[in-house]
Formats: structure tokens, C-alpha cells, sequence
């Protein structure tokens, strides 16, 4: 019976959190505008950047649209990422946590079905922008299967951040503090990264930091879905670095979410 309750509270908690994504549907509205930006403006404004010798050897398409719509997949993965922590304030800030704390439910299964969540809003996301890229004229080299592991990607990676906004959010319980903190990640590691340039136009010092920084793993994998095809050697990876991401802020955002709902 105990084995039954635990997915029920799950998707009880899972649930919820969709319903108010589908009674603010404005929410995911406004999360799109960035993104749009980025691919209707910042490709037109930087599309020269395809003539730079080379480019093309070195990213297997001569548009820089097809390149840039990896770093738009991964840069609103990232934003979205963190909206996990301002929907968690809220709870804090409303008293549904202090609510919560009542009753039965496992603790595990309130963060869990909120991460959840979060890699379903990543996915509806990702896949408006695929979209929007298609219409524009990015064709996606692997298909159908190809989105759908972009999309894995996606939501497994976007699971993985949102523990850094969420335990920002646990720590401080402030929205503005939640908000701040987490743009201080997310744009710092989009642009010393590989998603945003190829790697071999990028200064010594940023490929040295890009090696090491997550968001180029991920990025290269979406890219190769993108452009070439299967390259199993960046996606694999791609997966084992999220792995890692994942264990560490999930870990630390769990430990954190104990502690907030045992005062």
C-alpha cells in the first residue's frame, strides 16, 4: 500500500503545479519573450558571424540560425530553470509549505513532484521553440527521434538547474534574492560556454573554462542533433555531466527543503 501512496503524492503534487501553469498561462507566455528574442534578433544582429573563415568546418553549417538555435534550446532551459525557485517561494511566502508540513504527505514526494513539474514546463518550452526554429528554417538533421532526445536533454538537464534556484529560494525565501542570485548562474555560464561560439573562436582562457562548464556539454549535444546527426560520444557526455549537475544541486536542495519544512 505504501509502495502505491508514494507516486499517488507524486502526482497529486505534480498536478497541482500544472494546474496553476494552465490557469496562468500567461506565465508561460512572458518565459517565451527572451528566447524569441534572442532567436529573431540576436541571429539577424550576428549573422556575420557565419562568414568568419572556418565556421563552417568548424560547426558543419554555414548559418549562424542553425548554430545559435542550440544556445536558444539551452538558454531557455536555464530560464525556465528559474522559475522552479520562484514558484517555490511563493509556497513559502502564501503558507502552503507551512500547510504541507501537517500532513502525511512524505516531504520527498513535494519536491519530487515539483521538479517534475518543472522538466514538463521545460519540455512544453523547448518544443514551442523547435517550432519557432523550423518556421525560420533550422531543420533538425536527426527528425523526429532527434527532438525527442533533445527534449530528454531538455528536461533532465532543466531538472538538474532548477535545483540551484530552489535552494536559493529555500535559503532566502525571497523572490528578488531567488531571482538575482540565479541570473548571476545562468548568464555567466551561457556565455563562457560553447553555445553562444565555436569553441576554436573563443579566447584561450573561455575554452579553458567552456571544457568545464556543463552548459557546452549540453549545448554540443543539442548542436550535433541539430546539424550533423548522432554523435553518441557528445551526448553521452551530455547525459553524464547533467548526471553530476543533477546529483549535487539536487542533493543540496533536498537537505535544504528538510531543513525549511523541520522549523
Amino acid at each position: 500500500m505504501m509502495k502505491l501512496e508514494f507516486p499517488m503524492e507524486i502526482s497529486g503534487i505534480f498536478a497541482r503545479w500544472v494546474r496553476k501553469l494552465v490557469r496562468r498561462p500567461t506565465n508561460l507566455t512572458f518565459s517565451m519573450i527572451q528566447p524569441l528574442i534572442w532567436f529573431l534578433l540576436f541571429t539577424q544582429a550576428f549573422q556575420a558571424v557565419a562568414n568568419i573563415p572556418l565556421f563552417k568546418q568548424y560547426t558543419g553549417t554555414d548559418s549562424y540560425l542553425t548554430f545559435f538555435s542550440a544556445a536558444v534550446i539551452v538558454q531557455t532551459v536555464l530560464s525556465s530553470a528559474l522559475q522552479s525557485g520562484l514558484g517555490m517561494v511563493d509556497d513559502v511566502e502564501s503558507g502552503y509549505l507551512d500547510k504541507m508540513r501537517v500532513t502525511p504527505v512524505r516531504r520527498a514526494s513535494i519536491l519530487m513532484g515539483k521538479v517534475f513539474s518543472d522538466g514538463f514546463r521545460i519540455v512544453l518550452q523547448v518544443g514551442i521553440i523547435i517550432i519557432l526554429g523550423y518556421v525560420l528554417g533550422v531543420n533538425v538533421a536527426t527528425g523526429l527521434p532527434g527532438i525527442g532526445l533533445i527534449l530528454i536533454l531538455a528536461m533532465f538537464f532543466g531538472i538538474a538547474w532548477s535545483g540551484i534556484s530552489t535552494f536559493v529560494a529555500l535559503a532566502t525565501k525571497n523572490s528578488e534574492s531567488t531571482l538575482v542570485i540565479s541570473i548571476m548562474f545562468v548568464f555567466p555560464m551561457l556565455f563562457l560556454s560553447t553555445a553562444v561560439m565555436p569553441k576554436q573562436l573563443l579566447a584561450p582562457w573561455v575554452q579553458t573554462f567552456a571544457s568545464y562548464n556543463p552548459v557546452s556539454y549540453v549545448a554540443d549535444a543539442v548542436r550535433s542533433l541539430i546539424i550533423s546527426g548522432y554523435d553518441w560520444t557528445l551526448i553521452g557526455q551530455a547525459f553524464l555531466m547533467i548526471f553530476i549537475v543533477g546529483a549535487i544541486t539536487l542533493s543540496a536542495t533536498t537537505a535544504m527543503f528538510r531543513r525549511a519544512l523541520s522549523k
